[in-house]
């Protein structure tokens, strides 16, 4: 998975950063500097064009600019919460608490742990196979998009940096469409965690596991 998506974000990157050249003259004349080349995929390219590229998918791949991003919009927080824990916990009979959604959030990475993915982990699935690698296949086209979008708003950055505003109009449509596209995580995402929920609680014993999980946190004092 963060193979897949540092490929792709080295890819895009190195896309941009031509169109970047092709469309400021500046920055042109600059990647073509040195005169020297490397072959991408067979294709012959300015080397000060895959250097900054190379960079950034380093960057990405070692600090993981997808959690990131995650992280400052809160979207692997909110989808755990109401797209997996809270379906879960109604799906084993646990009636909703005052205080459920907050001790969800606060114990999230814990509790997801020792229900979800007690039994829905990518080393040792409990439940089929196919449903948890098609559920990463998704997330990875997603944070692949997400890492794009990122890129996407530096080039807008630099076109409006360099005064070129009618590039930097069209790669701000691009980014509206893709965001749009984006956007959708929740509900595509979301089927494939029904899937795997209604796997799980196809078992009795899970349900009792789970059940009693969720009892135990929702005694617990949210502070």
């Amino acid at each position: 998975m963060l193979n897949k998506i540092g490929l792709f974000t080295f890819l895009e990157a190195v896309g941009l950063t031509i169109a970047v050249g092709q469309c400021v003259p500046r920055v042109g004349r600059f990647l073509d500097s040195i005169g020297a080349h490397v072959k991408v995929f067979s294709i012959d390219l300015p080397l000060l064009a895959v250097l900054p590229a190379v960079v950034l998918a380093l960057v990405s791949r070692i600090f993981r600019l997808h959690d990131k991003l995650s992280d400052l919009f809160r979207i692997r927080k909110n989808f755990d919460v109401f797209r997996i824990l809270l379906p879960l916990a109604l799906a084993v009979g646990c009636a909703p608490a005052p205080n459920m959604v907050e001790a969800l959030q606060v114990h999230r990475k814990r509790i997801i742990a020792r229900t979800f993915y007690r039994y829905a982990s990518f080393e040792d699935p409990k439940i089929s196979k196919a449903a948890v690698l098609s559920a990463i296949d998704v997330w990875t086209w997603y944070w692949i998009l997400a890492e794009f979008l990122f890129l996407l708003g530096l080039t807008t950055s630099v076109f409006i940096s360099f005064g070129y505003f009618g590039p930097a109009a069209y790669s701000l449509v691009a980014f509206s469409l893709l965001s749009l596209t984006f956007s959708t995580y929740f509900s595509v995402c979301g089927k494939k965690v029904d899937y795997q929920i209604d796997e799980i609680v196809s078992d009795s014993k899970r349900v009792e596991q789970i059940r009693g999980e969720f009892a135990s946190l929702l005694k617990t004092d949210v502070k």
